[in-house]
C-alpha cells in the first residue's frame, strides 16, 4: 500500500484593491441626486429633526456680466487673473463677455469655476463618536442598519447597506466631515486603543483620490481625524458657512448636535437648473408633518430666496380619493371619498331609479361623500389564491395604499351629463405634472423611480397598458373603464418589518421585480379597479339619466332643424321655378302644400336611407377594425421573436467576416470579380439587412390606415376655425398667423387627418421660433389655389427654417427624425413623428408633398389631385 501524505494548509486572506472598493461603492449609487437622497436618508436614521441640503454654488456658475466685487472674489478664490481678462471686459462699472473668445480658454475657464462650487449636508441628529466612525462609518458594507432596524428615538432606519458614505465620492473628490455627538446617546467616547476622551466632536477628512493607485489595497489608504474639545453643531455651521441664515429655519431643533458633510471638487455642475430638479426630487421625499416629524430644507448661494423648507404634495382638489390598509391576514379595508359631483345639482328624481336604491348609491352616501368596504386580497386577485404555490400572499405582508383620480379638464355638455363639480384645470394640470404618478415609500422615505415623473417607471403599475387594451369610456354600458396613468397621484407605504420579501436592487434605484412584487403590483391594480367601478356605475346611470331627461328634446330639436333645412331648400327651388316660369300661373296653395309635402318626404326618406347605408359602412368599418385587432395580436404574439431577429440581423454580418478574417486575409481578394469575392458579399447582405431591419422596424410599430370615404372639407371655413382655435397661443408668443389668401375650395378628406397636418406643423414652427435669434416679426401664412388639375396649399414661416445640420431635408421626413434637444442634458426631446406623419397623411390622400426654400424661413407644399375637389 502506498504511503498516506498528509496535506497542510495554511489561510490566506482576501485583499480588496482600494480602487476596487471605492468602484464598487459608486456603482451603487445610480445618479447624484439620488446620492444627495442618501445622504439625507443618514440624517434621518441619526434622529435629526432637520436635514439642510446647501448649494454653495454662487461662484461656480458661468455668468455674461459679474460686478466689480464678483470679480474680484473670483480672483481671491484663485481664478488666474489673466484668464479673467481674457473673457471679460470692464465696462460702465461692470465686467462683460469680450467678443471672439476662444472656445479652449472658455472651457478652461468653466472648468476652473465649477471647482468652486460646495455642498453641505446638515442634520441635528445624535453625531458620532470616535468609535462610531472607526467601526460603522468607516467600514465598508458594514450590517449595522440590517441587524438595528430601529433608531433610539424609535425610527425604522431608511438605509441598509452599509454604503451611503459612497454617496460622497459619487458628488466630489473631497469630503470633510465635522460631527458634535450627543452623550445622552453615546455614553461613552474611546480611542483607537479604547481609552477615555474628552472630545465632544471630531473632524474627518478624506480625498477619495488616494484610493487611486496600482497595488493600493483598501487597508492602506486612511483618513484624517481630528478631536474637537468645546464646539456645538450650530457653531461649527456658522464658522464653515458665514453667510447661514438660522432665520431662514422655521424648525425648533436648537441645532448643539448633529454632523456636517461638506464635499468639493464636485464631479457636477451644480447650475440651479440641477438645483431645481433637486429640490422637487425632496419634495416627493419629505414625509407628511403629521407622520413624519423631519423636515427637509435646500438653500442656494446662488438663488438665495428661490428656496428653502420642502413641503410634501398634498392633494386636496381631487375627484375620488381611495384609501386602503392591508392586515396580517390579507384583509384590505378600502376607503372611496367622492367629490366629483356637485350633489346640489343632482335632481331627486335622479336617486328615485332603481340602480341607486342599493348600497354605495344611494343619496344618502352620496350626500356623506364617502363609502367603506373590505376585501381580501383572493377578492381582489380572483383565481390567483388557486394557483399561488408559492403563497406569495403572505409573503405580501401589510401596507397602506393612497389613491387620488384629479381630471385634468371638462367639457361643458359632459359637466351637464354628469353633475361634475368646477374647478380650476390649471392648476390641476400644474399638481398632476409635478406630483402626479404613484409613488412607493417604504418606512416614510421614497423608494426611487416609481412614479417618477418623465421616467420609465412612471407608471410602475402598468396603467396605461391597461387602458389601451380596454380604452372605453367612463358611461360605457358594457363597462371596461380603466383609469389613465397621467391622471392619478398617489403614495403605496410599506415597510422593512413587515414587506420582507420586498428586496432593495442593488443600485439603490428601486425594488427587484421577484414574484412578490409582480403580484403586488397586481393587487393595487385590482384595488384601482373598485374605484374605476365604482365611478363607471355612477357615469353609465347619470348618462341613461341624462337621455332620459332630454333625449326626446334633443331629438325634437333635431327635427326642428331638418324641417327648417327642408323649408329652406323648398323655398329656394319655388323662387328658383318661379323666376325660371315668367309670366305663368302659380300653382294653388293646397297644390303646393301638397308638393312640398311630398317633397319633404321625399327629404327625409332620403335622409332616412343615407343613415341606414352610414350605418351599414360602420357595420363594415367595425369588421375592418377586427380583423385589424386580431392582426395586431397575431403580430404581437410574433413581436418577441421579430425583436431578437431584429437584433441579430444588427451583428451577423460583422460576426460572420470576423471568422473569416481569423482564416483569410480580405487582401487576397483584391482583383477578384465581386460574385466570386465573399466580403464584398456580406457587405450585400449587410446593406440588405439593413432594409430587411428598417422593415421590421416599422411593421412592429405601425398599422396601416384602411381607405375610407371621406366627406367635403371647405379650406376657407376650415382654416378660418383653425386661426381662431390657435390664436391665443399665437398671440402670447406674437405671431401672426395669415390664412386670406385661401381660394374659395372643398376636398374630400377627414377633417382629423388636416388637423393632424396643420397642428404639426404649427407645433414646429412655434418651436423654431423660440429659437430664432434675429429680431423681425414673426408669421406664419397658409395659402390654397387650385389648377385646372391639381389643389395646391402652401405652407410657410419666417422662422430659421430648416436647420443647417440638415444636410438631406427631406431627412425631415423619415420617422423619429429630430432636432429638438434639451439645452442641459442634449437629450432629444421631439417625437421625431410630426413630419413623418404629414408625408404620411397626405400620400394616403394621394397626394404629394414638396419642400419650398424661400429666402427667409421654412416652406412647404401638399399638392392633391383635382379628383378630392367637389
Amino acid at each position: 500500500m502506498g504511503e498516506t501524505i498528509k496535506n497542510t494548509s495554511t489561510k490566506i486572506p482576501f485583499k480588496v484593491s482600494a480602487r476596487t472598493a471605492r468602484l464598487i461603492g459608486r456603482e451603487n449609487i445610480a445618479t447624484s441626486k439620488g446620492a444627495i437622497i442618501e445622504l439625507v436618508k443618514n440624517a434621518y436614521d441619526a434622529d435629526s429633526g432637520i436635514a439642510i441640503v446647501f448649494f454653495d454654488n454662487k461662484y461656480s456658475t458661468f455668468l455674461s456680466e459679474m460686478s466689480e466685487d464678483h470679480f474680484e472674489t473670483l480672483v481671491k478664490k484663485g481664478i488666474d487673473k489673466k484668464l479673467l481678462d481674457i473673457i471679460y471686459k470692464f465696462e460702465e462699472e461692470n465686467y462683460t463677455l469680450n467678443s471672439n473668445i476662444d472656445e479652449d480658454k472658455l472651457l478652461t475657464f468653466k472648468k476652473a469655476i465649477s471647482r468652486l462650487s460646495v455642498l453641505y449636508i446638515i442634520d441635528a441628529g445624535e453625531g458620532m463618536t470616535q468609535n462610531v466612525i472607526r467601526e460603522h462609518w468607516m467600514t465598508i458594507g458594514t450590517d449595522n442598519k440590517s441587524n438595528n432596524v430601529f433608531t433610539k428615538t424609535g425610527r425604522v432606519k431608511a438605509g441598509a447597506k452599509g454604503i451611503g458614505r459612497f454617496a460622497l465620492d459619487k458628488l466630489g473628490s473631497k469630503c470633510e466631515m465635522t460631527t458634535i455627538f450627543n452623550p445622552k446617546y453615546h455614553h461613552q467616547d474611546t480611542d483607537i486603543n479604547g481609552e477615555k476622551t474628552n472630545y465632544k466632536g471630531y473632524k474627518w477628512k478624506v480625498d477619495w483620490e488616494d484610493f487611486e493607485g496600482e497595488y493600493k489595497t483598501i487597508d492602506s489608504v486612511g483618513a484624517e481625524l481630528f478631536g474637537l474639545l468645546n464646539s456645538t453643531i450650530k457653531g461649527e455651521i456658522t464658522e464653515e458657512i458665514p453667510s447661514f441664515d438660522f432665520s431662514k429655519i422655521s424648525s425648533k431643533v436648537d441645532f448643539e448636535f448633529g454632523t456636517i458633510l461638506k464635499i468639493s471638487d464636485l464631479r457636477d455642475n451644480w447650475e440651479d437648473y440641477y438645483v431645481q430638479q433637486v429640490y422637487s426630487d425632496l419634495e416627493v421625499l419629505v414625509p407628511p408633518k403629521e407622520t413624519g416629524g423631519f423636515e427637509i430644507y435646500l438653500f442656494s448661494s446662488l438663488e438665495p430666496n428661490k428656496y428653502g423648507e420642502v413641503f410634501s404634495s398634498i392633494c386636496d382638489d381631487f375627484d375620488f380619493k381611495l384609501t386602503a390598509i392591508a392586515d396580517e391576514n390579507q384583509n384590505v379595508k378600502i376607503k372611496i371619498e367622492r367629490r366629483e359631483y356637485d350633489i346640489e345639482l343632482i335632481p331627486n328624481e335622479f336617486f328615485e331609479r332603481d340602480a341607486l336604491k342599493k348600497f354605495p348609491y344611494t343619496k344618502e352616501i352620496f350626500k356623506k361623500g364617502f363609502w367603506e368596504t373590505s376585501l381580501t386580497f383572493s377578492q381582489l386577485l380572483k383565481g390567483f389564491k388557486d394557483v399561488d404555490e408559492d403563497n406569495i400572499f403572505s409573503n405580501i405582508g401589510v401596507f397602506e395604499f393612497s389613491f387620488y383620480f384629479l381630471k385634468r379638464t371638462y367639457d361643458t355638455p359632459n359637466a351637464d351629463r354628469f353633475f361634475y363639480r368646477r374647478f380650476m384645470s390649471n392648476d390641476r394640470k400644474d399638481w398632476l405634472n409635478k406630483f402626479g404618478g404613484i409613488k412607493l415609500f417604504r418606512d416614510n422615505f421614497r423608494v426611487r423611480p416609481y412614479g417618477e415623473v418623465k421616467d420609465a417607471a412612471f407608471d410602475w403599475l402598468g396603467l396605461g397598458s391597461r387602458k389601451s387594451t380596454s380604452p372605453a369610456g367612463v358611461a360605457k354600458k358594457e363597462g371596461g373603464y380603466r383609469v389613465e396613468p397621467e391622471n392619478v397621484a398617489g403614495a403605496v407605504k410599506i415597510s422593512r418589518l413587515t414587506n420582507v420579501n420586498f428586496e432593495d436592487k442593488s443600485s439603490r434605484e428601486g425594488l427587484q421585480d421577484n414574484k412578490t412584487f409582480q403580484i403586488f403590483k397586481q393587487l393595487l391594480a385590482s384595488i384601482i379597479n373598485v374605484f374605476e367601478e365604482d365611478r363607471s356605475y355612477i357615469a353609465r346611470e347619470m348618462s341613461d339619466f341624462d337621455d332620459f331627461r332630454f333625449g326626446a328634446e334633443r331629438d325634437l330639436k333635431a327635427a326642428e332643424e331638418l324641417a327648417k333645412r327642408i323649408l329652406e331648400s323648398s323655398r329656394a327651388k319655388k323662387k328658383e321655378k318661379e323666376s325660371t316660369s315668367g309670366n305663368k300661373e302659380q300653382n294653388t296653395g293646397s297644390n303646393q302644400t301638397g308638393t312640398d309635402s311630398d317633397r319633404e318626404k321625399e327629404i327625409l326618406a332620403s335622409k332616412i336611407e343615407s343613415q341606414e347605408e352610414e350605418i351599414e359602412k360602420l357595420k363594415e368599418e367595425q369588421k375592418v377594425l377586427r380583423g385589424l385587432a386580431s392582426s395586431g395580436i397575431v403580430l404581437a404574439s410574433f413581436s418577441h421573436d421579430l425583436s431578437k431577429l431584429n437584433d441579430v440581423l444588427n451583428s451577423r454580418t460583422d460576426k460572420l467576416k470576423g471568422l473569416l478574417l481569423s482564416k483569410i486575409a480580405e487582401a487576397e481578394y483584391e482583383g477578384i470579380e465581386d460574385r466570386k469575392n465573399p466580403f464584398f458579399q456580406l457587405e450585400k447582405i449587410k446593406k440588405q439587412d439593413l432594409k430587411l431591419q428598417n422593415w421590421l422596424n416599422f411593421s412592429l410599430g405601425a398599422t396601416r390606415k384602411d381607405k375610407r370615404k371621406r366627406k367635403q372639407l371647405f379650406l376657407k371655413k376650415y382654416f378660418s376655425d383653425l386661426s381662431v382655435d390657435w390664436s391665443t397661443v399665437l398671440e402670447n408668443r406674437g405671431i401672426n398667423f395669415d390664412v386670406t389668401d385661401i381660394e374659395n375650395l372643398d376636398l374630400r378628406v377627414y377633417e382629423i387627418d388636416f388637423d393632424s397636418i396643420f397642428n404639426n406643423l404649427l407645433v414646429n414652427s412655434i418651436d423654431a421660433f423660440t429659437i430664432l435669434k434675429i429680431n423681425r416679426a414673426r408669421e406664419i401664412k397658409i395659402k390654397a389655389k387650385s389648377t385646372n388639375k391639381e389643389i395646391i396649399i402652401d405652407y410657410y414661416d419666417n422662422g430659421p427654417g430648416l436647420s443647417d445640420d440638415i444636410l438631406d431635408p427631406n431627412k425631415i421626413f423619415e420617422p423619429l427624425f429630430t432636432t429638438r434637444r434639451n439645452p442641459f442634458t442634449g437629450e432629444e426631446e421631439g417625437t421625431g413623428l410630426g413630419m413623418w406623419l404629414v408625408k404620411s397623411i397626405v400620400s394616403e390622400n394621394d397626394g404629394t408633398l414638396k419642400l419650398l426654400f424661400p429666402d427667409i424661413g421654412f416652406g412647404i407644399r401638399m399638392i392633391f389631385p383635382i379628383k378630392y375637389k367637389r
